[in-house]
């Protein structure tokens, strides 16, 4: 949509001025904002024609206007200047992440209840499925005559642990074979391999007492098929409430509670940072949502992203800022903790 330049400072003017303070913005007001503004008989032409270009909104005959979802876009897509983070809100970020980088999971919980304090809105963290990931280690821990406890370790740093319990004593020659079956079957196996067809073929070579075994061994195929899971971390879920009233809000929080609406729609993204007006998306749920989301990972194909859902009257150019960097300090650490597991 190609605008005059008037008609662009006008737009941007109504839209910083709604952004601020939620209220209709009318010609007197634009006439104060706008540098070598017009009269405001040219300011109404202005915003009467951009009205029917679908831009602004009259909610009453005498109010002023408000932008609509396409100007948003608009704004987005031209006008928007990002903030620079300033050096003491990193320092906060990455103290705050300090001591959560050695946890993956931990470390994306604390960076969406992060975001969400940063911003007051609801914030996500999400981790993509991926094929790469190993079983890096498995700890087999007797705790009673009948019951062991297995902990699990993800070559990107998740962690399971489960007890279980047998009929039969749990002796030193049944866990020094399940661990010699996990050592030489299952270190290094990408978790999505470790499936039942899988786990019956290495019951069926674990000899005589592939029966006791069958047990630990099927939970630590559950464990390895739950850490293989897309997962999302919500920080904030108070605040949708806030911005989208009860009902809404519900609605909003139920779908971003499932990790995959989310990571389809973040995943499709062309670049590593955008706005995503859920007007675009398929979701009736998103309507009149904004979210900023941001990927993390590899340079090649993203871990996963993180972002913010809010109403579209947000602050765009702080917001921005704030995810993208949590996003590049989460690359940073789990490249680093990935980089140690190696080690």
């Amino acid at each position: 949509m190609e605008l005059s330049s008037r008609k662009r400072a006008v737009l941007e003017a109504i839209v910083r001025a709604y952004i601020e303070t939620g209220e209709p913005v009318g010609s007197k007001i634009l006439t104060e904002l706008m540098e070598n503004a017009p009269s405001s008989a040219t300011i109404r032409n202005e915003m009467s024609e951009l009205t029917s270009l679908g831009l602004l909104e009259q909610p009453h005959v005498s109010a002023g206007r408000v932008p609509t979802t396409d100007a948003y876009r608009l704004f987005v897509n031209s006008f928007m200047r990002m903030s620079e983070l300033n050096d003491s809100t990193k320092e906060y970020i990455d103290s705050l992440l300090s001591d959560v980088a050695v946890d993956a999971e931990k470390l994306r919980i604390r960076s969406a209840e992060i975001l969400s304090a940063l911003t007051g809105f609801t914030a996500f963290c999400y981790n993509s499925v991926d094929s790469d990931v190993t079983l890096k280690r498995v700890e087999v821990l007797k705790i009673s005559r009948h019951s062991l406890m297995l902990f699990m370790l993800t070559s990107d740093g998740r962690t399971r642990n489960s007890v279980c319990r047998l009929d039969t004593p749990f002796t030193a020659e049944l866990k020094e074979q399940l661990e010699g079956i996990i050592k030489t079957r299952l270190y290094r196996k990408p978790l999505c391999e470790l499936n039942k067809a899988y786990l019956q073929n290495v019951v069926a070579l674990s000899g005589l007492n592939s029966f006791l075994l069958m047990q630990p061994l099927t939970q630590l195929f559950n464990m390895a098929d739950d850490a293989a899971q897309s997962r999302i971390y919500i920080g904030g879920n108070s605040c949708a409430y806030n911005v989208f009233g009860e009902d809404k809000a519900r609605r909003v929080l139920s779908l971003l509670s499932r990790a995959e609406p989310i990571s389809s729609i973040c995943d499709e993204l062309q670049g590593d940072s955008s706005v995503i007006f859920g007007d675009d998306t398929p979701y009736a749920d998103l309507k009149n949502t904004v979210m900023a989301v941001s990927k993390y990972g590899k340079a090649d194909k993203s871990t996963g992203g993180i972002g913010i859902i809010a109403s579209d009257r947000m602050s765009y150019e702080q917001i921005v800022p704030s995810v993208e960097y949590l996003a590049s300090r989460l690359t940073h650490i789990l490249k680093e903790f990935k980089k140690d597991m190696e080690d």
